[in-house]
């Protein structure tokens, strides 16, 4: 869910809507959660909630061709466009009626150049211009996230994780929004990375804070791990 306060003749007006994601959808339609989350990544468990998404999606009960993130985790603003993110899928764009209501216009894929997911903590060079989010002189908008939203029109830099090599991506997005060809990193094994850093000519990748470890996820009494990949592979 997204917050927006609008300000206008000295009056503040409050909304919130979900981001209309893919997942938020498809579980409206079932009236539950289907959807594994990352919490749910955890012993035998986490195995059972792996092995049930992966069949749902196999005999076509859920749909992940369209991500299945939450697009609530922050916001940025870039090429003219709000921008929903979580770290497990693609953004969403979002638009700032002129009421102040927010409306989620669907995912942007940049000209189907985004195959990866899309971190939710991009940066914006500030160096390379500004301007501020919305142009109307009376109506100022502040929309409520843990990251303050840049107020950039620069190049974006941004990176992916996967479970499988690369394990890494880096990006870069133009100040136009073209989205350029893809950079792997290679890293030991698959992380869930939570942020980046950039400076002026470098970008700091950090190796941590989580590791997809499989061979502990299915380590308990009665199976051997070879018999739960198979099961795995399988689903699969």
């Amino acid at each position: 869910m997204i917050h927006g306060v609008r300000i206008k003749d000295g009056k503040a007006t409050y909304v919130s809507r979900f981001v209309k994601t893919s997942r938020l959808q498809q579980e409206e339609f079932f009236g539950d959660a289907k959807l594994m989350k990352i919490g749910d990544l955890k012993g035998f468990f986490g195995l059972v909630m792996v092995i049930m998404q992966q069949l749902r999606i196999k005999l076509k009960v859920l749909d992940d061709s369209y991500g299945n993130g939450t697009a609530n985790t922050s916001l940025i603003y870039h090429h003219g466009k709000l921008l929903a993110l979580q770290e497990t899928d693609k953004p969403y764009v979002i638009k700032v009626l002129e009421d102040g209501d927010l409306q989620t216009l669907g995912m942007t894929e940049y000209d189907k150049r985004l195959t990866h997911s899309f971190t939710a903590h991009p940066k914006v060079d500030p160096v390379t211009g500004k301007s501020s989010i919305f142009p109307e002189k009376h109506d100022i908008v502040f929309l409520l996230t843990h990251d303050v939203p840049y107020l950039f029109t620069g190049e974006m830099f941004t990176f992916g994780c996967s479970p499988m090599p690369p394990y890494l991506t880096d990006r870069v997005i133009s100040k136009d929004g073209i989205m350029h060809d893809p950079v792997p990193i290679t890293i030991s094994k698959p992380i869930m990375m939570h942020d980046f850093a950039i400076t002026e000519n470098y970008a700091i990748f950090m190796d941590l804070p989580m590791h997809f470890r499989p061979k502990v996820l299915i380590n308990f009494k009665g199976y051997t791990n070879k018999r739960i990949l198979l099961l795995i592979y399988i689903v699969c």
